[in-house]
């Protein structure tokens, strides 16, 4: 793919080409191979268009799609049994498969191979399970000479082997003093006492009852278990040791199994990929009586060699390629967006707000520029700076596995946080303490109304840029009387200018211009924002010149005056923020500051702790904010001077394009 990076890029977005494919139903194959394979072609949706009477191709397309998709799923689940992982896309790509039933054969038999594996281990787990709660349980029991065949239950005899809490003895003895019963008390372990219950079978329902009651815990042993308690522990544990062996056994057949499969599946893997994504996109395509229809989007430079590429495959494919200066209204290009991986943050702040028009300034490269200033002038200081760059820096390593969703976002930390340390050194701030270095400039509390005329003259400048790109639209879209006339366009830049110029010389004495020429740039100014509509009209020779009648045209022109001056008003303001949160920065440091001497006046550990945590607070919760009324300004006050965003994204078709 050739890539438009930095200022050409911002300049001049790239220019594509509308394509209309239509091709005989046999080609459909090749056809789509050669979309997928070109990286280049962004297919449109032309479904809706079926000119035929029945839909039996709809149908088995849709038929196979659903089997490619059914069978990518039991794939990836066979792979994920056997821990393989499917990797990087062959550099070789992948041929369709044309019989799918094949690929499913091959699956079934290493699907069955390993269920009987995975259904034995499952069984010999369950039974180490079992045998450890057992031995658990006899664990108790383990020293007693006692011989199981000798106490188990006969025909006129009922007996309980089990645990008794030894305070609950006495009382046991007390409930059977009607019925005859022998108590055998074998040992005792800790608190509790192994005991021996024996009494009349006649009895057996209010033995058991009675034992419940005294929390008797009775050790119910299956007929097949004889012997001593510790011949059943060693028979138990050598029906383990056995079960132990056995998993190993069938852990190393599992691990050849995965060997000797993990090509085959592999491959099998990315040739469905490759077969559901060709008949993903033929679902995409529009049914004339006879033959197939693809609408797209190429770039232009490339418009050629995919035209020849298509007429290799045969001469019966029709290809109609609709230039950028011939397209019909309503078909908007969609915008190339090819920024550089520690730009891509920056480019999802601007795709968040909207993604570009296709006749639209790209503001991401703005963005990288002006971001980071507007916060770090906000959020200046040393330190913080620094740990916030730091913390981009891990974002974007992708180090962290939790964070890694956040990791295109890390360059814009790290930016950040180098523009925060930047103005740190202007303001003389080193995680708060304004006493170690001499700010090159001053600390922002000691001139507040020095910091917000400051901003205020920066966000003159930004608003003026913002201006001037709107003028830059309007000439691409060819729209003369908005760009000249509106107050978005030079009128409303003159206007801005004049207004300006006239604050700048009634406030100070230093810069002095001339009023009665600042007059009446405004006036002309005014008298064209308000023909705005008029001459609109008149350049697209539209009648009646004042729609609705000149005292309604009046009142809305006036009224769109009164909005743009607002706006500038309202807009130049609300910079100033950016000076009023950076006096807001340094006051909260000083807080810190006071605190951390109130709990530790000598400096001591009290207060570094306050230091550290103050600041971690400080980066957190204020860098939050801050970075709010950063994205405020931008999206607010600086995008919507000049973009309106509402295009599409250009995502050329590929083998992964469609992945799931």
């Amino acid at each position: 793919m050739r890539k438009k990076q930095g200022i050409k890029m911002f300049l001049e977005p790239e220019k594509m080409s509308r394509v209309e494919i239509e091709f005989p139903q046999q080609y459909i194959n090749e056809v789509t191979q050669t979309l997928v394979r070109s990286g280049h072609f962004q297919i449109e949706d032309s479904s809706a268009l079926n000119m035929r009477k029945t839909s039996e191709f709809d149908d088995e397309m849709q038929e196979r799609y659903s089997q490619y998709g059914r069978l990518e799923t039991d794939i990836l689940a066979v792979m994920k049994q056997l821990d393989i992982k499917p990797g990087k896309m062959p550099e070789i790509e992948p041929e369709v498969i044309e019989n799918p039933e094949e690929i499913l054969q091959e699956l079934e038999a290493v699907r069955v191979e390993l269920g009987k594996m995975d259904q034995r281990t499952e069984e010999i787990r369950k039974t180490l399970e079992n045998g450890k709660r057992f031995l658990n349980i006899m664990e108790p029991f383990k020293d007693l000479d006692i011989e199981f065949g000798a106490i188990r239950n006969r025909r006129y005899i009922y007996s309980i082997l089990g645990i008794i809490p030894t305070e609950k003895i006495e009382r046991f003895k007390q409930s059977f003093a009607r019925i005859p019963f022998v108590l055998l008390e074998l040992s005792q372990e800790g608190p509790n006492t192994i005991v021996l219950l024996i009494g009349n079978k006649i009895q057996q329902d209010f033995l058991i009852r009675t034992a419940r009651s005294a929390y008797l815990n009775s050790l119910d042993l299956p007929d097949e278990y004889h012997g001593t308690p510790a011949q059943i522990v060693a028979q138990t544990q050598a029906e383990m040791d056995k079960g132990t062996q056995e998993l190993e056994t069938l852990r190393k057949d599992i691990e050849a199994l995965r060997k000797k499969q993990a090509d085959l599946l592999v491959d099998r893997y990315w040739r469905v990929r490759m077969s559901r994504t060709v008949s993903e996109i033929t679902n995409r395509f529009g049914r004339l009586t006879h033959d197939l229809l693809v609408v797209g989007w190429v770039p232009q430079d490339y418009s050629a060699r995919f035209q020849k590429t298509l007429a290799d495959i045969s001469p019966d494919i029709i290809v109609d390629v609709t230039e950028e200066n011939e397209l019909e209204e309503g078909q908007k290009p969609p915008v190339a967006l090819h920024h550089t991986k520690p730009v891509e943050g920056f480019q999802k702040l601007v795709t968040t707000y909207s993604t570009p028009n296709y006749q639209e300034i790209d503001p991401t490269i703005l963005l990288l520029l002006t971001f980071p200033i507007l916060f770090g002038a906000m959020f200046g200081d040393v330190g913080q700076g620094l740990f916030l760059a730091l913390v981009g820096a891990l974002l974007f390593s992708g180090k962290v596995s939790k964070l890694r969703g956040l990791s295109k976002l890390g360059p814009v930390v790290v930016l950040c946080g180098v523009s925060a340390a930047i103005f740190g050194f202007i303001y003389g701030s080193v995680f708060g303490f304004e006493e170690l270095i001499k700010p090159l400039w001053r600390h922002p509390i000691e001139d507040i109304m020095g910091i917000l005329i400051l901003t205020f003259a920066g966000g003159a400048l930004l608003l003026s840029i913002a201006n001037i790109l709107a003028l830059v639209n309007d000439a691409r879209r060819k729209d003369w009387a908005h760009m000249i006339f509106s107050g978005k366009g030079v009128a409303g830049l003159v206007l801005y200018w004049s207004l300006l110029g006239l604050l700048i010389t009634s406030l100070t004495k230093v810069i002095s211009l001339p009023k009665g020429l600042l007059i009446a740039l405004a006036l002309i100014a005014v008298v064209m924002i308000m023909s705005t509509g008029f001459m609109e009209r008149l350049l697209e020779r539209k009648r009646p010149l004042f729609e609705g009648g000149f005292l309604v045209y009046f009142i809305q022109s006036f009224f769109e005056l009164f909005e743009a001056l607002i706006g500038f008003l309202s807009n130049s303001l609300s910079y100033v923020r950016v000076g009023a949160f950076a006096v807001a920065h340094a006051g909260l440091s000083q807080v810190i500051m006071i605190l951390a001497e109130m709990v530790g006046p000598n400096k001591g550990a009290g207060f570094w702790i306050v230091i550290v945590l103050g600041n971690l607070f400080i980066i957190g919760f204020e860098g939050m904010i801050v970075s709010i009324q950063t994205l405020r300004l931008e999206y607010y006050e600086f995008f919507s001077k000049f973009f309106s965003g509402g295009g599409t994204r250009y995502k050329p078709l590929g083998f992964l394009s469609s992945s799931k």
